[in-house]
């Protein structure tokens, strides 16, 4: 799988340290580091890493390592967090309550550099391994892909790159046919067409197709206008399907899912998908049961 890790501290010396020790002596690892206020919002939600190497205090910032941590556990659902910090007994409580959410790899206290620096080594290599360790290939091919659409800069490469994410990841649910960017006579464009010739007695009524669009904009949000429009394609497909897919590897804002309800009388439904159901599928032995499940949750959401 790739390796990558985003170092974030608050001061540029220390952060560029944890860099440069990272680039020598672990050379298979990806190494980005931040150390203003700005820049870390942006690489935490913009970039793909799945270790992040976290100090807690920042005391030039109106945000601290717990902020941080949070946004972290809310949008990138591959990442495994290293907290380093001189002040663990102060931070005590607000540690525990980060720990429950097991993305937490392991506390590191800011000691002597070289080593508190190999323990960081020590716990990076874990989280690789474990993931390893636990995943079929497939959800490893994923992942790497899923994380160069994410990092990607180019916009046009960038969307192209999710939707082969998306094609991959309901291959590996056993759909064979998936069409790219079909435009109708109207040049309404659809991202992806699925063919629906699953064996499935559940999905096989959805109808012969299911429409998938893709929004790869992890700095933005999925919003009603999005779906309205996507909902007119589903409509406008003359029967041939009754289901639609928006997946994002950014955030679907609230109105969204109030939109949806408004046309959950329609005989046509569409679900979400973001990262906390992204990294269910991808990580899942059996995405279709997983993709099943997410379709279950949100029958009576929208």
């Amino acid at each position: 799988m790739i390796k990558s890790v985003l170092i974030i501290d608050d001061e540029q010396q220390q952060a560029e340290n944890v860099a440069k020790s990272f680039n020598k002596n672990k050379p298979d690892f990806y190494v980005d580091f931040a150390y203003e206020e700005k820049s870390i919002l942006d690489k935490i939600e913009n970039t793909f890493y799945n270790v992040a190497v976290i100090d807690l205090r920042m005391n030039r910032f109106s945000i601290d390592g717990f902020t941080i941590i949070k946004k972290i556990i809310e949008i990138n659902p591959f990442a495994k967090i290293i907290i380093v910090s001189a002040y663990t007994v102060e931070y005590f409580h607000e540690i525990q309550e980060v720990l429950s959410s097991g993305k937490i790899q392991g506390l590191v206290e800011k000691v002597e550099f070289d080593t508190y620096m190999s323990k960081i080594f020590l716990l990076a290599d874990k989280i690789i391994n474990d993931f390893d360790a636990r995943y079929l290939l497939n959800s490893k091919a994923l992942s790497k892909l899923y994380a160069q659409s994410k990092n990607e800069k180019n916009a046009q490469k960038k969307g192209e790159l999710f939707e082969d994410f998306v094609v991959l990841l309901f291959g590996s649910m056993g759909f064979k046919y998936i069409y790219n960017r079909k435009k109708d006579k109207s040049l309404n464009e659809v991202d992806l067409i699925v063919r629906n010739d699953i064996k499935d007695h559940f999905i096989e009524r959805f109808g012969e197709y299911i429409l998938i669009e893709c929004k790869n904009k992890p700095e933005g949000s999925v919003n009603k206008n999005d779906f309205i429009v996507f909902m007119s394609k589903v409509k406008n497909t003359t029967w041939l399907s009754k289901f639609g897919v928006l997946i994002t590897s950014g955030h679907i804002t609230w109105n969204t899912y109030i939109e949806a309800v408004r046309e959950s009388g329609s005989d046509r439904k569409i679900v979400f998908i973001s990262n906390s159901e992204i990294e269910k599928l991808v990580l899942s032995e059996k995405p279709l049961d997983e993709f099943k499940k997410i379709i279950d949750s949100q029958v009576k959401d929208n």
